[in-house]
């Protein structure tokens, strides 16, 4: 399977804007393809458009902080100016999935070693009976397979919004299941490597004010994707330290493989 992330969200920008329905959440316009499904090879994760100005150390310091268990504005702010306006107190955010995986990984990894073709390790990110609140997590579930020696992930969500948050959500996902098969692989006769990520949201949108964005990235030049190194999905330390450390880095460094 070769479907690298930046062709999937070429198809997805283009399906949206070419056959996505107008509906206006909260006042706001988007055009919005419902139950859509897309499949990425969790091997090619980053979205390589250099038009669509992604920021790669928060990519990178948003999947750091998630795989860490943090929930902290203070951890996670220097690396996004605008991401502390979501938290309801300033200290902490309501909708932060790190905490809700952290808690429920140690089921998964045991599910799935228990029993390798397991169809129970999944974790939960959705609150019940949430409050008011600004942080509303947009993520309602994430299960995990493993299927011909890849482990697959299948995440559910409520809404996906395909410019500003999809190309670091299929990152976070991509190295959520990268850590999983870490910490199988370094226990027992279990070998594995990442498989499909299969993403299904309820609302795949764009709001008005990306689409023209959005359609120049469409006739952009792309850069080639490039697979993520192996040591990522064999050692759960490596990839900790390989993503603390690709929170500070900046183009040309090494540690960003997918820049060759």
């Amino acid at each position: 399977m070769k479907q690298e992330f930046t062709t999937v969200w070429l198809d997805t920008v283009k399906d949206i804007i070419n056959s996505g329905k107008v509906v206006s959440p909260r006042g706001q316009h988007t055009r919005e393809l419902p139950q859509r499904t897309i499949t990425v090879n969790m091997n090619y994760p980053v979205l390589t458009i250099p038009s669509r100005k992604l920021s790669y150390k928060f990519m990178a310091a948003e999947a750091y902080w998630i795989l860490s268990g943090d929930n902290r504005v203070k951890t996670i702010a220097p690396f996004n100016e605008r991401i502390s306006q979501f938290s309801d107190d300033g200290q902490t955010f309501f909708g932060a999935y790190g905490p809700k995986v952290v808690d429920q990984l140690t089921f998964v990894v045991d599910k799935l070693r228990e029993d390798n073709d397991s169809r129970q390790a999944g974790l939960t990110i959705w609150r019940e009976n949430p409050p008011a609140t600004k942080d509303v997590p947009c993520t309602i579930a994430i299960f995990f397979n493993i299927r011909n020696a890849k482990l697959n992930c299948h995440v559910f969500m409520r809404s996906s919004d395909a410019w500003l948050g999809l190309p670091y959500d299929v990152f976070n996902f991509s190295m959520l299941t990268h850590l999983v098969c870490g910490l199988l692989n370094n226990v027992g006769d279990i070998n594995v490597r990442p498989g499909g990520l299969y993403l299904t949201a309820a609302s795949s949108h764009l709001y008005f004010r990306d689409i023209n964005a959005a359609v120049d990235c469409i006739h952009a030049p792309t850069k080639p994707s490039l697979i993520t190194p192996d040591n990522l999905y064999r050692h759960p330390d490596v990839l900790m330290s390989t993503l603390d450390k690709l929170r500070f880095s900046s183009p040309g460094d090494p540690l960003r493989w997918w820049e060759g």
